[in-house]
């Protein structure tokens, strides 16, 4: 008995040693894969344009060149791990690589304007991922998630260019659930993505007509904690649209577009006020006016009239940055015809935006093409000074193809392109850029600026040093807002 006693203590000590073995070896492992994987990713990552311009055999014999470094390191190790590990390591390693194949027709398209189709071959390799989609084993991994929302995107985006839904609002939100419900039939992981893409938009685009989608996964989803997120984020939400005017100041294809009004104390400011106009972010494809609430709050104490402006976007309304250059044009020009109601100073009207919304700034004070019909031209859509932070400036980039992808004449894009459209203006401007943005590169603002200024523009160029592109929160928000406020306090509006 003592015997087989210890016999069985000795196999449990040697099973306890070979655990702590794989343990060792898979730590060893992934540092030495994290070695070589960072500066392959980041070449990747940093030659996107370059290898997805390729021809798909040859973008293909690159991206399996890639990966063969990785699945022979792995098989390098396979006595050294633990048989659990190796077939994770074998999946994701998979997943990773062929999540750079699922996109080359994307952005082969949007680098070269050609559509092209996966061979058989590369589909049928996809098509084999699918199956993992629904494994718990690994749905909470990096590696899958990230394979799954670059599906998600591209699936949505089918139905999205076939119009599944219509002129209804948030079709990009409806388009990802859509393909969610097609694909996931585990409902633990159901939820995980509905909650993901629901709180996701909520966070960028706003809970504004998503009611009765809100509604049904708060029936449907299983997870408790999930319901709870989205319920508190969907509530605060709703009471911050509570607290000022919305008016509509535009019916167009069905939609309704809002003007958010924060309107000082009449008591305590009389008579007209300077007005300031804000234009969010985010490529012409996400962003919602909230972005700009407690900023616009902040002025409104201080004697300004604030108008936070809803503009159509890809993500809702699933359309283009000529749209939006309508919309802004149509929010200034309802500001001044409204001007009397509001005690608004139709010779004090700031338009400011960062990115895409510093871009409408720029749009509607140089474009004269592309306004809305039912806009009465005799109306002025252009404000009296601009403030823009890290603008786009030029949008006939590589990257902003995407935007001409329905036109014939892909030149137009240059009609809303502001260092296309250099003149002599009347509208006084101050741009801000950090001089290390890689997402409107400070190059295209230096350009502006020295272009404009040669034609007489009273233009001022403030350099946000060792600053990317989101200058307008984190450690240079408070540099970026002294800068606004100085040249604010210099117009002498208020």
């Amino acid at each position: 008995m003592k015997v087989k006693l210890i016999v069985i203590l000795f196999i449990i000590l040697l099973q306890s040693c070979k655990n702590v073995d794989f343990e060792k070896n898979k730590k060893h492992y992934l540092e030495k894969q994290t070695e070589f994987a960072i500066p392959m990713w980041n070449y990747i990552k940093g030659n996107s344009y370059q290898l997805n311009i390729l021809n798909q055999n040859i973008f293909t014999q690159k991206i399996d060149s890639l990966q063969l470094i990785f699945t022979s390191y792995l098989n390098k190790n396979k006595g050294k791990l633990d048989q659990k590990t190796f077939n994770e390591e074998t999946v994701l390693i998979k997943l990773a690589f062929d999540k750079l194949i699922l996109e080359y027709p994307e952005l082969h398209k949007r680098y070269t304007g050609k559509n092209i189709v996966l061979s058989k071959k590369n589909q049928s390799k996809l098509n084999k991922n699918i199956k993992v989609f629904n494994d718990t084993t690994f749905f909470l991994t990096k590696d899958l998630k990230d394979y799954v929302a670059s599906y998600i995107r591209i699936e949505a985006n089918k139905k999205l260019e076939n119009s599944v839904f219509g002129k209804s609002d948030n079709q990009q939100l409806q388009a990802d659930l859509s393909v969610i419900d097609e694909v996931f039939t585990t409902t633990k992981i159901s939820d995980f993505w509905k909650h993901k893409y629901i709180k996701h938009h909520i966070n960028n685009l706003g809970i504004k007509n998503i009611n009765k989608i809100y509604s049904s996964f708060m029936m449907t989803c299983k997870t408790a904690e999930y319901k709870e997120n989205i319920s508190k984020l969907y509530t605060s939400h709703k009471k911050e649209r509570e607290n000022h005017s919305i008016e509509t100041y535009k019916e167009v294809d069905g939609f309704k577009l809002e003007l958010h009004l924060f309107l000082p104390n009449k008591e305590k400011f009389k008579g007209n006020r300077p007005t300031i106009v804000q234009f969010h972010g985010g490529s012409w494809s996400e962003g919602k006016p909230d972005w700009f609430f407690s900023t616009a709050e902040e002025y409104a104490k201080q004697g300004w009239v604030v108008a936070v402006v809803e503009y159509r976007i890809k993500g809702k309304q699933n359309t283009y940055p000529f749209e939006a250059v309508k919309d802004a044009k149509s929010s200034i020009r309802w500001i001044r015809e409204n001007s009397e109601v509001y005690n608004i100073d139709v010779n004090k009207i700031i338009a400011t935006g960062n990115s895409a919304g510093g871009h409408l700034s720029l749009a509607i004070s140089l474009a004269n093409n592309w306004n809305e019909k039912s806009d009465n031209l005799k109306t002025s859509a252009m404000p009296n000074v601009i403030v823009v932070n890290s603008g786009v400036y030029d949008l006939t980039t590589n990257s902003n193809r995407w935007i001409v992808e329905k036109k014939l004449n892909k030149d137009v894009v240059k009609e809303i392109s502001p260092n296309h459209l250099l003149k002599k203006s009347k509208v006084k401007m101050l741009l801000i850029h950090g001089d290390k943005d890689k997402n409107c590169h400070y190059e295209t603002a230096q350009y502006f600026y020295k272009q404009m200024s040669v034609l007489g523009n009273d233009i001022q160029f403030y350099t946000v040093k060792d600053a990317d592109h989101w200058i307008w929160f984190g450690k240079h928000s408070k540099e970026v807002s002294k800068v606004t406020r100085e040249y604010l306090r210099k117009l002498n509006f208020n």
